[in-house]
Formats: structure tokens, sequence, C-alpha cells
């Protein structure tokens, strides 16, 4: 269960640098979050139309708690999540995503080298900000050693715009198998 990832501006990546300026810029009413990100935060997130906030967690009127996760395997059936697999997809940026052990340890991932992740994510719209949990998925490679579950990642520019943009791909893209070796980038706490 992915409820607590890693947002850094640190990367080689000068545009997005650059878009989280200017989200900062149009949006300096919201405390957006850079660093390490915990449900109910304002975060960037990529739409369809770009860099926007979101806030992390939705507050679904019949559950008392937060949000923050749907299963990749199931949303299509959900009635909660289906529609916005159809039309509300996200991706969220992120450096790395924490799993914690049965002993309560956290563990941060991410790719090798420290290179961006983009975690797939469904987004409830709402004003000011839409609410966005993020997909998961069983956990492969390193952190299935620590956790069962794992945040869908997709790697490549093409799955990640067909994410956001193919309709009519979302459910075969979350079916896709992920051959990424994610590497253990801190032992937190």
């Amino acid at each position: 269960m992915c409820g607590k990832y890693h947002v850094s501006t640190e990367d080689e990546n000068l545009s997005f640098r650059e878009a989280i300026h200017q989200l900062m810029l149009e949006h300096p009413e919201l405390q957006i979050q850079l660093g390490d990100v915990l449900p109910s935060q304002i975060a960037p997130v990529y739409t369809r139309e770009g860099l926007a906030p979101g806030r992390f967690g939705h507050r679904a009127p019949f559950l008392k708690r937060l949000l923050i996760n749907a299963r990749s395997e199931t949303a299509h059936q959900s009635p909660l999540f289906a529609p916005l697999l159809r039309a509300s997809r996200v991706l969220v940026p992120a450096l790395g995503f924490y799993e914690w052990s049965p002993q309560k340890q956290p563990f941060l991932f991410g790719r090798a080298r420290g290179k961006p992740l983009q975690m797939a994510g469904l987004i409830f719209p709402g004003q000011p900000v839409g609410e966005f949990v993020i997909l998961t998925r069983d956990a492969v490679g390193a952190p299935a050693q620590v956790h069962p579950r794992m945040p869908v990642i997709f790697e490549s520019a093409e799955l990640q715009q067909a994410w956001l943009h193919q309709d009519n791909l979302a459910r075969d893209l979350l079916a896709l198998e992920d051959h990424t070796p994610y590497a253990v980038l801190d032992l937190a706490g």
C-alpha cells in the first residue's frame, strides 16, 4: 500500500523543475508539497492538460478514513473507480515510494541513480483541487521482499502518454508486466 512517496526537484529534469515553479506561481494559495508527500497533502500530478495540483487521498462520504490507493486489478469493477478509469487518469511524479515491512521499518524504493517515476493514479474532480488515489499492483523485485503491493509505474514516455490520453487502453495498460529493477534508495527512520 503506497501511503507515502517522495517528490524531488533535485533531479536532472529541468522541465519538471520549471513546471513545479510555474505551478506554485499559479496557485500561491495552495501549499504544494515537495519532499515526502503524505495523505491529505497537495502535490503535483500530470493530467491530460499538464501539471496540476491534486490532494493525495479521497474522502468518500461512506468511509471514515481517507482512500489513498485503488487495486489496479479490480478498479474497472468498482462503482467508485470505474468512471475515473475511463476518463480521469493522472500520473503522480515521484523520486520513490515508501513501503513498510511487517516490523514497521520504512523503505524508500525507486529507480537506480534516482531517476524519477511516474505512478498511475485516478483523480476525483474537485475545487480548488481534485483528490487522487494511487493505483497499486502485486509487488515485484525488491519491493516484494518488504510488502505485497506497490504502485503501478509506467516506465516509458509512450506508456505514460497512453495512460493519460488513450481511454480505450487504460485497462490493458494496468495489466502490463513491470520488469523495472527497483532499488532500495533509503532505509528511512
